[in-house]
C-alpha cells in the first residue's frame, strides 16, 4: 500500500487536474477599482459536452478512521464539479489513465485538502473517487455532472491488492 500525504490546495499544484474557486471568500472579485458591485463574473467553466443536460446532485460522505483508496473512476467526455458545503474534505486525483503501459495504482495519485465552500472542477479524464471528511462525521457535497454520466461515461479502475493508497494528513 502506498502512502500519500494530503497537501493544501494551490493553483499551481492543482493545475494538471483542473481548477477551483473559493466561493466563500469572494472579496478579490468585487474590490477592483471601478467594478460595479452588481457584476457577477463567471468564475469557472464546466465543459459538460453536448449530449445531455447538466444536473446537480448532493452527495453525503461519511468520516472513516482510515482513508484508503482502492480504485478510481474517470469520465472521458465531461468534466466534474464538486463543492463541500458544510465541512472540509480530502480528495484524491490522478492524471488520465492510458490504455497502455503499467496499470494505474495508488502511487499515481495526489491528495488535496478542500476547504468548505471551495468549488473544484476535475478536467475530463482525471482519475478521482470518493471524498473524505476531515473533522466532521458527515459532509454534504454538491456534485455537477451531465445527467446519467455514471451510466454512459464512467470508467472504473480497481487497484490490485497491494497497489492501494492510504491518505494521511500532513504532520
Amino acid at each position: 500500500m502506498y502512502e500519500i500525504v494530503a497537501k493544501p490546495l494551490t493553483k499551481e499544484a492543482f493545475k494538471p487536474y483542473g481548477e477551483y474557486v473559493d466561493l466563500i471568500h469572494m472579496d478579490e472579485y468585487f474590490t477592483r477599482p471601478g467594478q460595479d458591485a452588481g457584476f457577477f463574473p463567471d468564475l469557472i467553466r464546466l465543459n459538460f459536452g453536448i449530449t445531455t443536460m447538466p444536473v446537480v446532485n448532493c452527495c453525503l460522505v461519511k468520516k472513516s478512521d482510515e482513508w484508503i483508496v482502492r480504485g478510481t473512476e474517470y469520465h472521458s467526455y465531461t468534466c466534474e464539479g464538486l463543492c463541500p458545503v458544510n465541512g472540509d474534505v480530502v480528495i484524491f486525483v490522478g492524471r488520465p489513465a492510458r490504455g497502455f503501459g503499467p496499470a494505474p495504482c495508488g502511487a499515481d495519485l495526489e491528495a488535496f485538502i478542500i476547504p468548505q465552500g471551495t468549488f473544484v472542477r476535475f478536467n475530463c479524464g482525471i482519475q478521482h473517487g470518493t471524498q473524505f471528511p476531515i473533522d466532521k462525521d458527515y459532509v454534504s457535497l454538491i456534485c455537477q455532472l451531465p445527467e446519467r454520466t455514471y451510466a454512459n461515461d464512467c470508467v472504473r479502475i480497481k487497484y490490485e491488492e497491494g497497489q492501494e493508497a492510504k491518505i494521511v494528513m500532513p504532520k
